[in-house]
């Protein structure tokens, strides 16, 4: 299974269209053309540390940004509603590679704030990644009398 930023953003925008179908879901923010209510996804400082075995523990922070229009009535109810959800659906949720493979994720450190009108949900995804390895077969074999005894 390959796992990579871009299939993370993919997976947590599945999962945030599949529960809210008429927000849509940015990996970037836009100056112009942005209708609220709309969600963000952001990486925060993330850290790689060596493993075992050749692996890596892959600790990424995201954050998901709930935009909604400024100033509304019941603004702060909505963003309580939106936490509730997010709480729901994000302790584990399903990622896939973009192929056949996919797998549940879990979520750790989740918290959320209300800043300046804008839900911040954000969380951590920790892994065990190893990078692919190209084995490559030994065409020759050295000799030596070192093995050989008469």
């Amino acid at each position: 299974m390959i796992f990579s930023l871009s299939n993370i953003i993919d997976s947590l925008a599945g999962v945030l269209r599949e529960r809210y179908p008429d927000y849509p879901v940015y990996d970037s923010p836009n100056q112009q053309g942005t209708k609220p209510p709309c969600f963000f996804i952001f990486f925060m400082p993330s850290e790689i540390n060596g493993q075992v075995g050749g692996r890596y523990l892959r600790d990424l922070g995201v954050d998901i940004v709930f935009v909604q229009q400024r100033n509304i009535v019941n603004g702060n109810a909505e963003i309580h509603k939106i936490a509730d959800g997010l709480d729901e659906m994000l302790e584990l949720f399903p990622y896939s590679d973009g192929g056949k493979n996919s797998a549940s994720v879990r979520t750790f450190e989740r918290q959320w704030q209300n800043e300046d009108g804008e839900l911040h949900y954000k969380f951590h995804i920790r892994e065990r990644v190893c990078l692919p390895r190209q084995e490559t077969a030994m065409e020759v074999l050295e000799e030596g009398d070192a093995y050989v005894k008469n």
